[in-house]
This record gives structure tokens, C-alpha cells and sequence, in this order.
């Protein structure tokens, strides 16, 4: 008979990354509260201290696995804006680009959702590194340069914009499977998908551009 695998207590530089996204997808199902060290080091296969070695706590792991899925999201805004496109070309950029990305990750989502019910208090143990600074940064500049060009109305702010821009997006996969129920449309459908990119491409544009 085959031995069953040993907990690993090396240092090595899979195990970190190990850990971590063991941790990621126990987090992504339970949650903080739901989740134990147990189980995520039994799956992991690791030695327990490892996880404090690395860590330090479960409330370091839960914050670096935050922070690991807001890097994903930060990619992406960034390759938005990365050759400063003009207002109309950025809106259906973002939208599209959260759309895709929310779709191929729902783990951003679920942990998104489960630190939202525990009221932010993890996020503000993140590095100061993990911020919307960034695509507010290049959002205003094309906003600034929309209001020049009279693409843009003037009475834009570039935070409220973020704002409705993921909101437009986000519902589509936070809600999925009750509005799915209650509104008739499988929003698991491919095809119902790109409607609403559609839709809501055109949702933005009208309210922001003239």
C-alpha cells in the first residue's frame, strides 16, 4: 500500500505559495470565520508553523490572500490605460476588462463578498501598496482630458465613476444565481454575457460621455 504524504515543515519556495492558494480557495468557500488553520495545512500538506512562520497569524494569511486576488484586478486596470486611450475607447475597455475578469475569477468575487460581511476590517491591514490609487490616477487623467475635449461632461467625479463602472459589472457575478431566478435570464450563459456587456457598455457611455 501507498504511504500516505507527509506534512512538509521545509522552507522551501513552493510553500509559501502553497499555503497561499490552499488558503484562497478555503477562504473562497467558508470565509474567514468558516475556515480553520486545519484544514488549509492538511490540504497544503504542510507542517502547521508554517503557516505562522509565514504569516504569522490566520488573519495574515486571510489578508495576504486579500491581497492576492486585488493584484489580479490591479493587472488588469493597469493594462487598460496603459497607451492613455481616449473616453470612449477607456469606458468600453473597463467595462469589458472587468466583465472578462470577473468572469474567469471567482474567487476575487466570493472574497470580495465575505470581506464586505465582515465590514472591511481585514483590508485595512493591507499594505498601503493595495489601493485604488492607481486607476483613479489614470481614470482622471482621461476624464481631464475628456472634459477639455467636450467628450466628458464636467461634472464627473473620478471616484463615483469607479465606482458605477464596478458596480455595473460586479452585480452580474455577485448576484448570478438569484438574479437568474428572479429576472429570467441565466447569467451563467455566454451569450447572455456579452448582452450585458453590451448593455452596459452602452449603460456607461450614455452617462458619462456626451
Amino acid at each position: 500500500m501507498k504511504a500516505a504524504a507527509q506534512p512538509s515543515d521545509g522552507k522551501g519556495p513552493g510553500t509559501r505559495e502553497r499555503i497561499l492558494e490552499t488558503a484562497i480557495r478555503f477562504f473562497t468557500r467558508s470565509g474567514f470565520d468558516g475556515t480553520s488553520v486545519d484544514e488549509i495545512v492538511t490540504h497544503a500538506r504542510v507542517n502547521k508553523r508554517m503557516v505562522y512562520h509565514y504569516f504569522g497569524s490566520k488573519s495574515g494569511l486571510y489578508s495576504a490572500a486579500l491581497a492576492r486576488v486585488y493584484e489580479r484586478i490591479a493587472h488588469v486596470e493597469a493594462e487598460v490605460f496603459s497607451d492613455e486611450p481616449s473616453a470612449g475607447v477607456a469606458v468600453e475597455r473597463i467595462v469589458t476588462a472587468y466583465f472578462r475578469f470577473l468572469q474567469g475569477d471567482p474567487e476575487f468575487v466570493s472574497l470580495l463578498l465575505w470581506e464586505n460581511l465582515q465590514g472591511g476590517r481585514h483590508l485595512q491591514s493591507l499594505p498601503a501598496s493595495v489601493t485604488k490609487a492607481p486607476i483613479l490616477e489614470s481614470l482622471g487623467r482621461v476624464i481631464e482630458k475628456g472634459i477639455a475635449s467636450g467628450e466628458i461632461r464636467a461634472d464627473i467625479d473620478k471616484r463615483h465613476m469607479l465606482i458605477n463602472l464596478m458596480g455595473v459589472c460586479l452585480i452580474y457575478f455577485s448576484n448570478r444565481f438569484t438574479l437568474s431566478r428572479t429576472v429570467g435570464l441565466d447569467l451563467g450563459d455566454p451569450a447572455v454575457m456579452e448582452e450585458g456587456i453590451r448593455h452596459a457598455v452602452g449603460l456607461v457611455r450614455h452617462g458619462f460621455l456626451r
